[in-house]
Order: C-alpha cells, then structure tokens, then sequence
C-alpha cells in the first residue's frame, strides 16, 4: 500500500509540474535553464522514490545496484521519448506512428528489465515487483512525453501569438496611413484656387487642412488621443471635401461640446477611419443621394460613436444603410 501511496503522489507532482502555467514560465525563452532544472527535479523525486521503494524489497547493496540498473536504462528511454520522438512524430502530427513508437518503447524496455534483472541480482517472488517494473516504466515514459508535448503546444501559442500582435501592429499601421498624402496636397492646391475669392472662407480652409496634416505627421503616432481630437480630425476632412465637390456633400456631423470629450482617449485613426469608409461606400461626391450621418452620444457609463450612411448603387447593388457604433 505504502508502494502504490508513493508513486500516485509522484504522479500527481509531475502532472502539476506539467500545469499550463507553470510550463509557460519555464518556456518563456527568459531563463531557457529552467527546463533542464524541470528535468533535475523530476529525477531527483524519481530517484528519492525509488530508492525509498526498493529499499522496501531488498537490502541496501543490491537496492543500489539494481537502481543504477534501472537508470541505465531509463535515463536513455527518457531521452529518447523528450528529444526524438515528440519532437519527430507529435510535432509533425504523425500521431499514429509516435503512438506506435512509445508502445514499442514501453514493451522493449519493460522486457529488457523484466528479463535481464533476474539474471544478474537474482529472482524477485512478490508480485509486486513485476507491477513497480510496468509502473516505473510508465511513469518514464509518459513524463518527457507530457513535458515534450506541452512545451511544444505553448511555444507554438506563443509564437502564434506573437504573430497576431504582429498582425494587428501591422493593420494598425495601415489604418494610420489611410489619408493619402496626395489627397492632401491635391486640397491645397484646390484651397490655393479658392484664396481668389472674397467669401472668407479660406483662411478655415486652410486651419482645417493644418490642423490634419499636424494630426497624420505628429498625433497619429501616439497610443491614444483625446476624443474631442479625433473628432476634430473628422469635422476637418468633412470641410476639406466639402470644399472638392463645392459644399453640396449631404454630410451631418452631431459633436457635443463636452468637457469629457478632452478627457477620454482612444487610439488614433478609429473614428475617423470609419468616416473614411462612410465617405467611400457611399460614394460621396459622385452620387447625388449619398449621405452620411455621424454623432457622439454621452451618458454615465459610456460614450457611444455612431456613424450612418448610404451604400452608393456604384459600389453595390444592393440599396441599404450602414450604420457603425463604437
């Protein structure tokens, strides 16, 4: 009874010592040495339980002798189950084949001991011993083929991971660089024409266009502005293409002036990338009924950013009304 105690709380240490996020600070690449600590500490429970265990089968010389026997034999099969069969079967999902292996490993080794031992230290009577030889020998084999496998799976969470971040830093960055700078100057080189006449309207012409070449060259960089910037940002692109197509642009923009609007941030480029893409799919400027409604609601839990407009014939066509809420 004290034999089957011993091994199933040597069984539940190891599979704790295989918890995810135990194995994920081991993998972590911060201190790669920790793997091969995993490994000390296995054998070193391993050793302090068998030891205890065959000192309760036989004497001390021949319990050492047939430990170091069965080490010759095991530290190999553990070696083989870590850092040949995982990582040439499991990781390149041959499940049959690495299946097959491991039995073969756990037949082989186990007749190896159960043939050879008695011949050199002698026979062994209690029945219990043929048990602690087919236990022993699953413990070995299924303990680097856990650790294998898990530090296998969370390197590759970890690299697919790292790879979304990528991914998402990428996008990002491609919003960020929506506005086109041809567009820019094409404004002002329209802006400049507009300078000849006497409406005034120039010169806010011209603040709304600085005001949107400091945002993409200065504040777009940045991990997060004031709300009331974005929207700024919004109002002076919807001037600037009112100005491309001469004001006529069914375009309603619904800002509150609220203080809370300074103090809440988000990442640049979301709202108004959505009014991009209002402005692209429903063909502003060159469909007569496009429009596009945007507004800002505020309550005690939240700020909400509504944006609506028509889906242009030219670009669908299917009639319908988009509406976006952040």
């Amino acid at each position: 009874m004290n034999l089957l105690i011993n091994l199933i709380l040597l069984i539940v240490v190891l599979r704790l010592s295989f918890d995810k996020k135990v194995m994920h600070f081991l993998v972590n690449g911060r201190w790669p040495g920790l793997i091969i600590i995993q490994h000390i500490v296995f054998w070193l429970v391993f050793l302090a339980v068998s030891g205890y265990v065959y000192l309760n089968f036989f004497g001390l010389k021949e319990a050492a002798l047939r430990l170091l026997f069965m080490l010759g034999i095991n530290i190999p099969v553990y070696l083989l189950c870590f850092s040949v069969l995982v990582p040439a079967y499991y990781q390149t999902k041959r499940y049959g084949e690495y299946v097959r292996y491991i039995a073969a490993v756990f037949v082989i080794s186990s007749l190896v001991r159960i043939l050879i031992e008695p011949k050199l230290f002698g026979e062994v009577n209690e029945a219990g011993y043929l048990f602690l030889i087919y236990l022993m020998q699953i413990i070995i084999i299924l303990v680097p083929s856990i650790q294998g496998i898990s530090k296998y799976k969370l390197i590759a969470e970890r690299e697919l991971a790292a790879l979304s971040l990528r991914k998402k830093e990428a996008d990002l960055e491609l919003l960020k660089s929506k506005i086109n700078p041809h567009f820019l100057f094409n404004t002002l080189n329209n802006i400049y024409s507009h300078s000849y006449a006497t409406d005034g309207s120039s010169a806010n012409l011209i603040k709304q266009l600085s005001l949107l070449m400091q945002y993409t060259t200065y504040e777009i960089s940045k991990n997060t502005i004031p709300v009331d910037r974005e929207l700024q940002m919004i109002i002076a692109l919807n001037s600037l293409y009112q100005l491309k197509h001469g004001s006529g642009l069914n375009i309603v923009l619904s800002f509150p002036d609220d203080n809370l609007l300074e103090m809440v941030e988000i990442p640049p480029t979301i709202y108004l990338t959505l009014f991009e893409n209002a402005i692209k799919y429903a063909a502003m400027g060159s469909d007569k009924a496009a429009r596009i409604k945007a507004s800002v609601r505020i309550s005690e839990v939240k700020l909400e950013f509504c944006i609506e407009n028509s889906i242009s014939n030219k670009i669908t066509h299917n009639e319908d009304t988009t509406t976006y809420r952040g």
